[in-house]
């Protein structure tokens, strides 16, 4: 186990104070807080904490609620029980924070410019930081992100109203057709999809509006069809279908093939029939959300953060996510993540025998020595 000694040393530089919040609130995991913070240290136990921030979402998002429970998971602050009498199984002295953002694009540009520590964001997003593609193009590459774990699933819905007559994703050609918030993470994903369909922001009639607009509009008869990024069995989109009839357009084909072709971290799916009102099983395409933190990490500390995620106590936690889906399973940590690993990760995963198949391009860091 690190010591407090190292962790004070390597972690954050910068300490803040969680206000009115007690050692067992902040076990808990301080879930999306996004609290201020100030720049004093806070002593507790004559050890002083060592605060560390997971880039989230908004709140309700399934990255945020991923984030919230990756922040209880690696929390142990001084004077709560040891995880052998059922308390904190985290890291000795850290506190998990998840912040609050606008998404994964956000997440990512904080994590670069270290006014995080990790962050929460879809593979998809991930790959386009790390590879200085898109929306990314003019920071460029991110060569230092790096993979924790891949944690829950998302998929894509691909929503028309009563009044559409589209019947496939080519036939959205000329629509009016929402991709989310603009520069949002629904927005890149939606451009994506719509790119392997044939399909440029100039060939159909995009607009930019959140979930609750889009929805109102698609009510209305404003637009025709809205894309969504969110968990398999989202709640808004379970809303929307109870509120009104819509149908869901399928995502296969050739295009799905490309996708999974050109980026390995795609993986084809179903809608499972009844998981939203009236809509039968519908093929989709799923990723994932992945925990990522900076190439310059301590691959010591990298390693109890994964040790720390993958405890049967933190399993069950995830488990109960929708975005996790069901039983979530070691193996899974490193399928759909489309970044190289944290040596530190990299350690434990070797350890626990789940990276034989693991492509080389997402071992780009030797994993460090085992103990």
């Amino acid at each position: 186990m690190i010591s407090s000694d190292r962790l004070r040393a390597d972690l954050v530089s910068r300490r803040r104070v969680l206000f009115g919040l007690g050692g067992a609130a902040c076990a808990a995991g301080a879930i999306g807080f996004g609290l201020p913070l100030l720049s004093a240290p806070v002593r507790t136990s004559a050890q002083e904490l060592s605060y560390f921030r997971v880039g989230a979402g908004a709140p309700g998002t399934p990255i945020y609620e991923l984030a919230g429970l990756i922040g209880g998971a690696i929390s142990n602050p001084p004077g709560t029980r040891s995880c052998d009498e059922g308390g904190s199984c985290g890291i000795p002295g850290m506190i998990g924070l998840a912040q609050t953002s606008s998404g994964s694009v956000e997440n990512l540009g904080q994590l670069r410019s270290k006014l995080v520590e990790s962050a929460v964001a879809q593979a998809d997003i991930a790959y386009l930081a790390y590879s200085g593609k898109d929306i990314f193009k003019t920071p460029g590459k991110d060569a230092g992100l790096r993979a924790i774990c891949g944690l829950g699933r998302l998929n894509v819905k691909i929503i028309v109203g009563p009044q559409s007559a589209a019947k496939d994703v080519p036939a959205l050609k000329g629509l009016r057709v929402n991709l989310g918030g603009e520069n949002s993470d629904n927005a890149v994903t939606a451009r994506q999809i719509l790119g392997f369909h044939g399909l440029s922001t100039k060939r159909v009639k995009p607009s930019y509006l959140d979930f609750p607009a889009a929805s109102e509009a698609l009510a209305a008869g404003k637009i025709d069809a809205m894309i969504v990024v969110d968990a398999l069995d989202s709640r808004d989109v379970t809303n929307l279908a109870n509120s009104m009839p819509v149908r869901f357009l399928p995502i296969t084909g050739e295009a799905v093939n490309k996708m999974m072709k050109s980026y390995g971290f795609i993986a084809s799916g179903v809608i499972k029939a009844n998981t939203f009102r009236n809509i039968p099983d519908t093929p989709t395409v799923e990723l994932v959300a992945v925990w990522l933190v900076p190439s310059t990490l301590d691959a010591e500390i990298a390693y109890e953060l994964t040790r720390a995620v993958w405890l049967e106590a933190t399993r069950k936690n995830l488990d109960q996510v929708s975005a996790a889906g069901k039983a979530l399973d070691l193996q899974l940590a490193i399928a759909g993540v489309s970044v190289p690993f944290h040596a530190g990760a990299l350690k434990y995963y070797d350890e626990h025998g789940v990276t034989r198949f693991l492509p080389a391009a997402l071992r780009a860091d030797p994993a460090i020595k085992t103990n």
